[in-house]
C-alpha cells in the first residue's frame, strides 16, 4: 500500500493530483492544506499551515507512514510579482518544505516529487531567458526557492534514501479556488463578468502574446509515471501541453463559449478593475446558486496572475518556450490541446458552480 502524501492539495496541480489517486486501489491519500477541503471526501484531509514546524510536526504525527509525497504548497505575498524576488519569501518556502520533511523524518519515504516553475529560468527577473529554455539552462544567479528547495531535498536524500523528481511546467491550466495562480479562474470570471455587464469580451493582452501552458492533469500524471522510471530520478523536467497558445487568438475561442461578441482591444489591467466587480459578482452568485459568492475568495491573486501572463501589455523580447525534449525522451509522451484543455477547464468549474453557466439558459 502506497500511502501519498500531497501539500497544497488546495491548489491548481495539488487538486489534480489528489482527483487522479483518490479511490485508486493500492493507494492512501493524504491531502494537506490550510483551507477546508469541499471536494474528495474519499481523502484524509489534514489540516496544516507549513509555515508554522510545531503545528507541521502535530498534524503529520499520524501520516509518518507516508511512502511518497508530492510538494505542491507555495507561500505567496499580496504583491505577486515582487514577492517572486524576495529573499524573504524564499525563506519562507523553504523553511515550509524542511518542516514537512522534518516532521516526516523516519518514514518510509521512496519518492518526493517538487514543483518549480520557468522561474528556474529567471523569467520573472526580466532579463530575457534562452528559449528554448532547456533543463541545464536554470540561473543560480538570483533569489529563487526553487533551488534552495531542490538542494534541501537532495541533501535529504542521501540521507534517508528516497528518490525526488522536480517537475517545471509552465502557465498551469486547472481547477482551484482561491488560488494565486489560476488563469482558467479569472478567463472564466472576465467572460462572465463582460456578460453580465452586456459588453463584448474585449482582449487586454498584446496582440502577439504567445507561450506555452500545462494541463494540471497532465502534471499529475507525471508525478505517477516518476514515481515507477528510474531514469526520472534525482532529474528535473520541463513539462508543457506540447503545443503554444497565442492569447488574442485564443479570446475568440473563448467569445464563443460565453455567447459573446468579441469587443476592441482592452487598456485595463485586471488587477485593478476586476476586483471592482465584487458586488455584481455576489449579485450573479445569488441568482445562480454559485458555491463561491465571493470573486476574491474564489480569484485569490489570480488577476494579477492574469496581469502576469494572458492579459500582459509588454510581453518579452521573446516568448518564454521551454523544450520539453527531456520528458519524452526519458519515456513521459502525453500531451493535450492548450485550447481545449482550457474549455474543459471551463466547463468543470462551472459544473462544480465556481462560475455561472458558459451559455445564457443552459444550467450547470
Amino acid at each position: 500500500m502506497a500511502k501519498v502524501l500531497i501539500a497544497g492539495a488546495l491548489g491548481v496541480v495539488g487538486r489534480a493530483v489528489v482527483e487522479r489517486l483518490v479511490g485508486r486501489p493500492g493507494i492512501e491519500v493524504g491531502a494537506l492544506s490550510r483551507r477546508a477541503p469541499d471536494f474528495a471526501p474519499e481523502a484524509t484531509w489534514v489540516a496544516c499551515d507549513l509555515r508554522d514546524p510545531d503545528d507541521t510536526t502535530r498534524a503529520l504525527a499520524a501520516h509518518r507512514d507516508t511512502t511518497h509525497v508530492v510538494y505542491a504548497a507555495v507561500s505567496e505575498q499580496p504583491d505577486l510579482l515582487r514577492g517572486w524576488r524576495e529573499a524573504g519569501n524564499a525563506a519562507v518556502n523553504t523553511a515550509m518544505l524542511r518542516h514537512l520533511l522534518d516532521a516526516l523524518a523516519g518514514a518510509p519515504l521512496e519518492h518526493l516529487t517538487l514543483l518549480q516553475g520557468t522561474k528556474a529560468y529567471g523569467v520573472h527577473t526580466g532579463r530575457p531567458m534562452r528559449v528554448p529554455a532547456r533543463e541545464q539552462d536554470a540561473l543560480r544567479d538570483h533569489t529563487n526557492f526553487y533551488f534552495e528547495q531542490e538542494d534541501l531535498v537532495a541533501e535529504r536524500s542521501r540521507t534517508a534514501g528516497f528518490r525526488w523528481t522536480a517537475l517545471r511546467p509552465q502557465i498551469v491550466l486547472g481547477v482551484a479556488v482561491g488560488s494565486a495562480m489560476n488563469p482558467v479562474a479569472a478567463l472564466g470570471a472576465y467572460a462572465a463578468i463582460s456578460r453580465e455587464l452586456d459588453r463584448p469580451l474585449s482582449y487586454p493582452g498584446h496582440s502577439q502574446l504567445l507561450t506555452e501552458c500545462t494541463d494540471a492533469r497532465l502534471i499529475a500524471a507525471a508525478v505517477e509515471w516518476a514515481w515507477n522510471e528510474p531514469r526520472a530520478h534525482q532529474q528535473a523536467f520541463n513539462i508543457a501541453n506540447g503545443d503554444v497558445i497565442v492569447w488574442a487568438t485564443f479570446f475568440e475561442r473563448l467569445a464563443a463559449e460565453f455567447g459573446l461578441e468579441l469587443g476592441s482591444p482592452s487598456e485595463a489591467r485586471m488587477a485593478d478593475e476586476m476586483p471592482r466587480h465584487g458586488e455584481l459578482w455576489r449579485h450573479m452568485a445569488q441568482r445562480d446558486g454559485l458555491a463561491v459568492p465571493d470573486l476574491e475568495q474564489l480569484l485569490g491573486l489570480s488577476w494579477q496572475y492574469a496581469d502576469a501572463t494572458f492579459a500582459s501589455r509588454r510581453p518579452l523580447p521573446v516568448p518564454p518556450i521551454v523544450s520539453a525534449l527531456k520528458l519524452r525522451q526519458f519515456g513521459f509522451h502525453d500531451c493535450i490541446d492548450t485550447e481545449e484543455c482550457i474549455v474543459q477547464h471551463l466547463h468543470a468549474m462551472q459544473d462544480l458552480r465556481y462560475l455561472p453557466p458558459l451559455r445564457k439558459g443552459s444550467t450547470a
